[in-house]
Parts: structure tokens; sequence; C-alpha cells
């Protein structure tokens, strides 16, 4: 008799499941207005939709070739963790670019004919999340710097100084400015007087600036980098978006424009959580 009721039971029990399972809705990726899917998923904390202002996205599961097999694209939800994806914007106005066949041509002309001037005022920007959060600013403005640098003196004398910056009292827009340690200089420009080829040059050695909070928290880092040639006069200011999201973003500009670093600062974070989507929101259509 036992048996017989335990293997009732067990019937019903899959039964229920089975009926569950049928009146769940299947998850149907939204759509965006030019009829394409977006790419969804979590992006630190947050469930978001992306479209084609993002021509890239990268899952952390995305994991290429194994073993000698092609790696099968999966159904993404909402709970598919986004590790990074990346657009261009023009940060005057917020303008992001979109090519796409059945979108206006207006973003891209003007990128075309913007992007080759050296004061151009578009802005590659990276967003990173998950396994390639790495948002603690502070440690590696520690590891950069003499004080506190983790390696020994002895090994960092020895390289003469590559990679230290050091503080100083000057600000500029609002930034501290940190500057490479004097030997480090000195022994590129030695190298370069005698024409001996460096993977460090004197044109690789960056300016460093940084945004701290009362606290001595780094909330911005920012190099801008020296060339000859106009173009290649960048900086790359990276900040966090915690407690929003636990997102790193890099913004890549025109070092011309330093001085406007809040605001392409402002224009990325609006741009990144223009992309979240409200729980309402979440099945599409």
């Amino acid at each position: 008799m036992k048996r017989i009721i335990i293997a009732v039971c067990i019937g019903l029990i899959f039964l229920i499941s089975c009926e569950q399972k049928k009146t769940e809705p299947e998850f149907i990726t939204p759509r965006d207005q030019y009829g394409a899917r977006y790419s969804v998923g979590d992006l630190g904390g947050r469930p978001v939709n992306l479209g084609r202002e993002a021509p890239w996205v990268e899952y952390e599961d995305n994991t290429g070739f194994v073993t000698g097999k092609k790696y099968k694209r999966q159904t993404r939800t909402y709970q598919s963790k986004i590790q990074a994806f990346g657009f261009d914007m023009r940060y005057t106005d917020g303008l992001v670019l979109v090519v796409y066949y059945k979108a206006s041509p207006y973003s891209e002309k003007q990128y075309n004919a913007e992007i080759n001037l050296p004061d151009n005022h578009w802005v590659r920007v990276s967003v990173y999340a998950g396994q390639s959060y790495n948002g603690d600013l502070t440690t590696r403005l520690i590891n950069s710097t003499l004080e506190t640098r983790i390696e020994s003196k002895q090994n960092l004398k020895e390289f003469n100084y590559m990679n230290i910056y050091l503080p100083t009292s000057d600000f500029e827009y609002g930034l501290q400015k940190y500057v490479p340690h004097p030997e480090w200089v000195d022994e590129n420009t030695r190298l370069m007087r005698k024409n001996i080829s460096t993977p460090k040059s004197l044109y690789d050695i960056d300016d460093l600036y940084v945004q701290k909070d009362s606290k001595g928290k780094v909330l911005t880092l920012i190099k801008c980098e020296h060339s000859e040639y106009p173009l290649a006069r960048i900086c790359e200011q990276e900040f966090v978006l915690e407690p929003e999201m636990k997102v790193r973003i890099s913004a890549v500009f025109q070092s011309v424009h330093l001085q406007d670093w809040k605001v392409i600062q402002q224009q990325a974070k609006k741009v990144v959580q223009g992309f979240i989507v409200e729980p309402k929101n979440f099945n599409g259509v």
C-alpha cells in the first residue's frame, strides 16, 4: 500500500512539474526600432538591451573554439552575464554612432566627416563588467606610485623606475597631476639619443591625471599620450558607475579636450544607463 501511495505522489509531482513548465512563458528576445533583436543580458547587476548602438558585445561564456569544435551561439536572457561592449559617441551632443542599413545615415555621415580631425569630438567608449570589471582604481594608482609599489625598490631602480609616477601639487581642470619618475624619463631620452629602440619611448610616457574624493578614493584615472602625430594625441579616461551598477567605463578622446573630461564622463554615463531595462519590460515583444 505504501509503495502505491509513493508511486502516486511521484506521479503527481511529475505532472505538476510538467504543467508548470507548460505555463511558464517562453522568453522572447525583444527587438529594437529596426526590427533587429537586442543583445540582452545582465550588465553589472542591471538588465540591459543593447541595440545597434553597440556593434560588439562580449558575454562571460564566450569561449570561441573549444577542442576544435565551433562555439554554438546561446539564447540570451537577462541572466546572461555581459562582460564588455562598446560604442562611439560625440560628446558635445551625445550623438551615438549607428551603422545599420535601416538606420538614419546621419550619425555615420557626421562621424566620417569629423573622425580624422585632430580636434574631433568623438569618443570611443568601452564598458566592462563581470570578469572584466577591475574597478578598483585606487589600488591601480597605488601600484603605479613609488611609495606604495609592491615590487622592491631594488627592482624599480634596476629598471629605471619604469611605469612609476610621482604625485605633484598641481591641479588641472580639477584633476591632480602625476608625473613620470625622472629616471624613467632620463633613461628613455638617453636611448632615443642613441637611436636605440625601446618598447617604452619618451612619446609613450603618458601624463597621468587623478580625481579623488575627500577620503582619497580614486574616482577617475586619465592618461594622456604624447605624439608627434596630432591624431595620436589621445587621452583615456577610466571611471566606475557604482553604486548604480558594477561597471567600469573607458573613454578615449582627443587630448585637446581634456578640459571637458567631466562632460565626457557624464555623456558616457548617460548612454550606458540608457540601456537599462525596467522590470515590467523584460519579456519584450
